[in-house]
């Protein structure tokens, strides 16, 4: 279930309204087109910047790689918790084993936030209904500002700082940055592709995942 948090925290940085200007295209543009879309709920608006399964997929695929190669010292820092006793090819194999079952409730999440039309109808629903008000809640208590971006060619890096604020959801938010990746289509329009800084983020990131999951839920 912690895979879940994760996903969520990591989808937080996208969740304020941001800036960008100019004629041509730039990530900038894209970014505020992706902060727009989660503000007024707009999925039309997001999937034309981002391909949302693709990256949610490969954001499980980052995530579960950064925990087996760190899971040594993510034990240390959690001894009580069973999900980080073991050896980095079990993290591997029990999270890809595991892949459907999480991302069935990550998918349900978000289309929670996106529809709130949704039914109380199963457990899944509930649970998702729960993240998309939590994550609205998070997203208000966050101030956030582009520290720096990095065109090569067809790929750009922007540096997303995310602040939180002094209420209980900004301290849960804390201080973090994200590296974004964008690649341009073949329109010339920039699209998200991945969070390049996983690997940094993965201590603050699990930090928060054990303040919200029990220590026996994995």
């Amino acid at each position: 279930m912690k895979k879940i948090c994760f996903l969520m925290i990591a989808a937080l940085a996208l969740g304020i309204t941001g800036s960008g200007c100019g004629k041509e295209d730039m990530p900038e543009d894209a970014l505020k087109d992706i902060q727009v879309a989660i503000a007024k709920q707009d999925k039309e608006l997001l999937a034309t910047r981002v391909d949302v399964d693709k990256f949610l997929d490969m954001t499980y695929n980052d995530v579960t790689e950064a925990i087996a190669n760190n899971v040594g010292e993510l034990h240390n820092r959690y001894p009580d918790d069973p999900y980080f006793w073991n050896t980095p090819q079990f993290i591997r194999t029990y999270n890809d084993s595991h892949r459907n079952f999480y991302m069935s409730f990550v998918n349900a999440s978000v289309n929670a936030y996106f529809d709130p039309n949704v039914k109380l109808d199963s457990f899944i629903n509930i649970f998702a209904i729960q993240c998309a008000n939590e994550f609205k809640n998070l997203c208000a208590a966050m101030n956030t500002k582009i520290i720096n971006t990095k065109v090569e060619g067809s790929h750009a890096f922007v540096d997303f700082e995310v602040k939180g604020d002094s209420t209980h959801y900004g301290q849960f938010v804390g201080d973090m940055t994200f590296k974004f990746k964008f690649e341009k289509d073949d329109s010339g329009r920039w699209r998200l592709s991945k969070i390049e800084n996983i690997d940094e983020l993965i201590y603050p990131l699990v930090d928060r995942a054990e303040l919200v999951w029990p220590e026996t839920i994995m």
